[in-house]
């Protein structure tokens, strides 16, 4: 994974490990086209629903045919699961109301692959995928939060929600223009603002088609969590999580409703 800087740096989807020759030296063709073939075959795992009950949370996603998955947790502890025939998965976990953070990954033939982000999962604010250097992704309908903040340690800011399919949407920041964007097909959309976010007060609009929103921030720097990877805030009905990256780094991630 990259470091992950909301200033510019996209994160891998997953990272592969492959040996880098084959046992008698350089590859042949042979072999060189059975290791791209590998690694299609070994595209990253993904959660596609989490949906939170009495058991905890139902987690249901995609997968490679025949591959571990594995949901661990920082302190050692997880829980493995295989795809069914057609590569999908499914797993319950239970979750503390604090909430908790979880990494996703898959194995097969000795070969691991890592999710895109960290899981978060809370009984109170819904699951989320946290992603390095982009914006959190809802992954339960309980999370469908209107406005959601990353922002990393320099102040750079990702602002991702739900508008009208491929709508056009724009954000200000103290009355100023910072950045615009369009929705996907699912009316998600995710905008990277041109220039950093202050600490203290500030103001964000955000407008276009299929959404109209205010919000006051008074933003705090990003520092580490101290004695683990995560510090879970809340903030009044919303949610600040800062939390640590593959890369090293350190990302906060504000839910507000």
């Amino acid at each position: 994974m990259s470091r992950g800087r909301l200033g510019g740096v996209v994160p891998l989807a997953g990272l592969l490990v492959l040996a880098a020759c084959s046992p008698g030296g350089a590859r042949s063709p042979d072999e060189t086209a059975r290791r791209q073939e590998e690694a299609a075959y070994l595209a990253a795992p993904r959660v596609d629903r989490a949906d939170f009950g009495a058991g905890g949370y139902s987690l249901e996603g995609r997968a490679a045919k025949g591959a571990e998955v594995r949901l661990a947790s920082p302190g050692g502890g997880g829980v493995t699961v295989r795809p069914d025939a057609d590569g999908s998965w499914r797993l319950t976990v239970p979750v503390a109301s604090a909430g908790a953070i979880y990494g996703l990954s898959e194995t097969s033939a000795g070969r691991t692959v890592q999710a895109e982000g960290y899981l978060f999962l809370s009984p109170q604010h819904g699951a989320w995928m946290l992603r390095a250097g982009a914006g959190a992704r809802a992954m339960s309908p309980g999370a469908a939060a209107p406005i959601v903040l990353d922002t990393d340690r320099a102040g750079g800011t990702v602002v991702s929600g739900r508008a009208a399919q491929r709508g056009l949407v724009g954000v200000q920041l103290n009355g100023s223009r910072m950045g615009e964007g369009r929705a996907d097909d699912a009316g998600v959309f995710e905008i990277r603002l041109k220039g950093p976010v202050p600490p203290g007060a500030n103001r964000l609009r955000i407008f276009g088609d299929g959404i109209s929103a205010e919000r006051t921030l008074n933003l705090s720097p990003t520092i580490p969590p101290v004695g683990g990877p995560l510090r879970v805030t809340p903030q009044g009905t919303g949610l600040r999580i800062d939390w640590l990256t593959p890369g090293g780094g350190v990302q906060s991630t504000q839910i507000l409703p």
